[in-house]
């Protein structure tokens, strides 16, 4: 014990730098993963709370019960069982649609928290039976005054419903979900019913019309560790009518896109987590390089030590077990003292468990491996014979490529990391790395086989410089492709870190637009007009662009897919394809595809195809004028866009149901619209659809770790030229004899170093480079 202690003194240096490299690699990876299960968290909620309303929650309908009471705990004791203890608000509300067709149309509502969801203009709540509250804006469109009295249907008994005006309110949020989409909430006007009128409980129920009861069933904690609580949950509602309403006797029934959203939430989460794999194995591979690097030195400034060692007759297994021991205490150590700087953020994850396990392991099989080997005898063999070096490089990166090149192929394959269960596909997620480690190896590969020709060409001279560093990259290649290696990854990591934020932000840029087409859509039933034109819509403050846009299903064949006929100049497609789609001839209406449609299709550029657009059944004979990867507002799925002049000169009398508005204020546009709606209406904007609060935070994890995985390249490569100057004794001996002064000796050593340094940095950015064009959009789900 005492032998080890003194020989672990004498190389302080070498082993603090051994239990330093291994604290960096476990708090590269542990800083990464906790602030990735901090910033997806975050992100998570800021997805849902900027999500369309209609996503943000599921409902149960039904028309009222003769027992609303027992109805209602009946439905709200199934959705209690049905989530499952994940946290739910529910909240209740009746609509009561009275002489609807007539212009005296009137919505009625009563529920809970309505009051706590707007806000008196003038007067007070209802507070008994004959007294209500009126919109402001449907007050203003009847000419209702408080005081005044407003008839609402007929009693049971035939008699009149009729209460007093005593307030007049707006809601705080036309666009909260927990208002189920009702239009009037925002406009005064539901469909020619002036409203909402907010009544008591026991005016509701004096009515003769039967009215239909929401339940809005809102997720509280739409965080990242819930979403598949939620998913399940759901999976569970749709058996509510069967359970409540088993006869549908008040036509129960289960609605809303909840389930789109938490789709949408898993899908950037797998992304995100997918994308973190990208740095914590470079962390890991780098930090393993710097280890073994310092290792390799250790060994060799105890050669001569270890040889005697060998030659008193100790086993081989004892010497690796030793240098094991002491590795195995050093990184375990600075493994230890990183996981404890992390407690503040957190009990480290598995991630971070495992890659502290692995540098140890990673650490003692190294020590081992070069203390038995500086330990054997010493070799006859020049050591700047440099035969095989090539090869010896080439057969790892080879290795790695077939690695990567199978990770390539999954990732390709599945289009990003998503794997079909909605997790992160290990294998794809392994592309990242794997592709940067392949591209990192053939770098030093490549340097050995330039300096070799560069060194046959340039001896052709006089002197001994350049011929002498560029001999010795060529054949002491050992040590010099490791430095290279370790540079090449730390300049690929940072080119990474540079690159990672424009790409995600093009990628999300990408991803929008082809969600919405401009900045805001807003859509209606198909048969359905928009709230306001699109010369109305262009007179709006901040608005440069406003297109109506027919949009429908439409049927091809057995499979349906999404048709959009628009102006083309509203939609980012090249001059002639934007041509092509007004040229038609011979009552064929031209039409561009995307490519997932053609493969599905086989159709090419002149296919001729026939296309049913639903609910209307009108048939047109299309032709396709242009195939392209992706279609504004349909994406890269199956979809047809046309221009919507010649759609509708084709079939007439199908009115466009969505508006596309280009503004610097979608949520101004957005609120304006809404305004005006007298039917359910659907607005999407660019905060509504985007998935960057998710999935830019994989952009920040990457940057991260990318900038540690950098610190550790710097390490490991300064580590390897320190320890390859330190194997040059003899050699320093021998060209001073040769004549060659020390001063040109560091000459022609920092010339080396030099071009190491530049052919890895180069080398490593054009892999970064690669890496961030080619594979990291793909990661992201975009340009598969």
């Amino acid at each position: 014990m005492t032998f080890a202690v003194r020989r672990a003194r004498q190389q302080t240096a070498r082993l603090v730098l051994v239990l330093l490299a291994a604290g960096l690699v476990v708090l590269g990876v542990g800083a990464t993963e906790a602030l990735s299960v901090r910033l997806v968290g975050d992100g998570a909620r800021q997805v849902a709370e900027h999500a369309e309303p209609g996503t943000r929650v599921t409902k149960v309908t039904a028309l009222r019960a003769e027992d609303p009471d027992a109805q209602d705990r009946a439905v709200r004791a199934a959705i209690t069982k049905a989530f499952a203890g994940t946290p739910i608000a529910v909240s209740r509300m009746a609509v009561s649609e009275i002489s609807v067709g007539n212009p005296d149309a009137v919505q009625a509502i009563g529920g809970e928290g309505i009051a706590d969801r707007g806000e008196l203009v003038d007067g007070e709540w209802p507070r008994r039976s004959g007294e209500a509250a009126v919109l402001a804006a449907a007050a203003e469109t009847r000419g209702w005054r408080i005081g005044d009295r407003i008839p609402l249907g007929p009693d049971a008994s035939g008699g009149i419903v009729d209460v007093t005006v005593v307030g007049t309110w707006t809601a705080k949020d036309p666009a909260d979900p927990t208002w189920a989409g009702d239009p009037a909430v925002g406009s005064g006007d539901s469909e020619g019913a002036a409203g909402p009128v907010l009544i008591t409980a026991d005016d509701m129920a004096r009515l003769w019309t039967t009215p239909t009861i929401t339940w809005t069933v809102q997720p509280t904690s739409l965080t990242a560790d819930r979403l598949d609580g939620y998913r399940a949950g759901l999976a569970r509602l749709v058996q509510l009518p069967a359970e409540v309403d088993a006869d549908n006797s008040s036509n129960t029934a289960v609605e809303g896109a909840l389930g789109d959203l938490l789709d949408r939430q898993t899908r950037a989460v797998a992304v995100a987590r997918g994308m973190m794999a990208v740095p914590t194995a470079i962390i890991v591979a780098l930090g393993a390089i710097a280890i073994a690097v310092i290792l390799t030195a250790l060994a060799g400034a105890r050669r001569e030590e270890l040889r005697l060692i060998r030659a008193r007759g100790a086993a081989a297994t004892g010497v690796a077990a030793a240098a094991a021991g002491e590795a195995t205490a050093a990184t375990g150590i600075g493994a230890v003292l990183a996981l404890v700087a992390l407690l503040p953020a957190g009990v480290p994850g598995a991630s971070t468990i495992v890659a502290a396990a692995l540098t140890v392991l990673i650490a003692a099989g190294a020590a081992a491996f070069t203390a038995v080997r500086a330990s054997a005898p010493a070799a006859v063999a020049r050591s700047d014979a440099g035969r095989g070096i090539v090869l010896g490089l080439l057969l790892p990166a080879l290795v790695v490529t077939a690695l990567a090149g199978f990770a390539l192929w999954q990732l390709f394959t599945r289009g990003g990391v998503v794997a079909d269960d909605g997790t992160a596909d290990p294998v794809a997620s392994a592309a990242g790395a794997a592709s940067l480690l392949a591209l990192g190896l053939l770098v030093p590969a490549l340097a050995v086989l330039v300096a070799a020709i560069a060194e046959r060409v340039t001896r052709r001279g006089r002197g001994i410089m350049p011929v002498l560093p560029l001999r010795q990259i060529a054949r002491r290649a050992g040590i010099a492709a490791v430095a290279i290696l370790c540079l090449a990854l730390a300049a690929g990591s940072a080119t990474m870190a540079v690159g990672v934020g424009p790409l995600a932000a093009a990628v999300d840029h990408s991803a929008v637009r082809a969600a919405l087409g401009l900045d805001v859509r807003a859509s209606v039933g198909a048969q359905q007009a928009v709230p306001l034109t699109a010369a109305e819509t262009a007179a709006l403050p901040t608005v440069t662009v406003a297109a109506e846009v027919l949009s429908r299903d439409a049927e091809v064949g057995a499979d349906t897919v999404a048709f959009v006929a628009v102006d083309p100049s509203a939609v980012a497609l090249p001059a002639a394809d934007r041509a092509a789609l007004t040229a038609g001839s011979g009552g064929r209406l031209p039409v561009a595809i995307t490519t997932a449609l053609a493969q599905r299709l086989g159709a090419a550029q002149g296919t001729r195809f026939a296309i049913t657009l639903r609910p209307e059944g009108a048939r047109l004979e299309a032709e396709v004028s242009a195939i392209v990867p992706t279609i504004a507002g349909v994406g890269s799925g199956p979809g047809i866009l046309a221009d919507r002049t010649a759609a509708t000169s084709m079939a007439e009398g199908l009115p466009a149901n969505e508006l596309w508005v280009a503004t610097s204020d979608p949520s101004s546009v957005a609120a304006t619209i809404r305004s005006r709606a007298k039917t359910p209406l659907r607005i999407l904007t660019p905060a509504a659809v985007s998935d960057a609060p998710i999935t830019g935070s994989s952009a920040i994890l990457l940057a991260l770790g990318s900038a540690a995985a950098a610190l550790l390249g710097l390490l490991g490569f300064l580590s390897a030229v320190a320890a390859d100057r330190s194997r040059r004794t003899e050699e320093r001996t021998a060209l001073r004899a040769l004549g060659l002064s020390t001063v040109r000796q560091r000459s022609a050593r920092f010339a080396e170093v030099t071009g190491i340094a530049i052919f890895g940095a180069l080398g490593g950015v054009a892999a970064g480079l690669a890496v961030v064009a080619v594979v990291l959009p793909v990661m992201w789900g975009s340009g598969s």
